[in-house]
């Protein structure tokens, strides 16, 4: 199993090769960390109020992460 999180000033849903995994942000604020298999997926975060998410979806290896060192696939809110 692998790991990664979702940086970004916002609060999306994170999207995984097509499926909604939840969101990237606890109630606090706090990073959630979504967990994959290894290999070659496409992510993408759906910023809440209307806001586009930059890039629209990135190609990310994922592989060789832990819980505690998950790869970060960054996103910003436009």
């Amino acid at each position: 199993m692998e790991f990664f999180i979702c940086p970004c000033s916002g609060t999306g849903n994170v999207i995984l090769d097509g499926n909604d995994q939840g969101p990237n942000k606890d109630s606090s604020g706090g990073l959630l960390t979504k967990q994959c298999n290894a290999g070659l997926h496409t992510v993408s975060l759906q910023c809440a109020a209307g806001k586009i998410c930059i890039p629209a979806q990135t190609t990310v290896a994922i592989n060789n992460t832990d819980p505690i060192s998950p790869m970060e696939v960054p996103f910003r809110c436009a």
